[in-house]
């Protein structure tokens, strides 16, 4: 049986490989920072287009 894997998902993994990487030897508490910093522009980026909607 052949597993059918979608191209999202492929892309979905090969960001996360990616984004670990780069912060693989980063020091932990400098990763969460990163990762916050990251998160919350993303964040900020979907209330911006929610708001826009309204």
């Amino acid at each position: 049986m052949k597993t059918n894997i979608s191209k999202a998902q492929i892309e979905v993994w090969e960001w996360k490989e990616k984004a670990f990487r780069k912060l693989e030897k980063v020091p932990v508490d400098e990763r969460i920072e990163y990762i916050l910093k990251k998160t919350q522009n993303t964040i900020e980026k979907i209330k911006k287009r929610k708001q826009a909607l309204v």
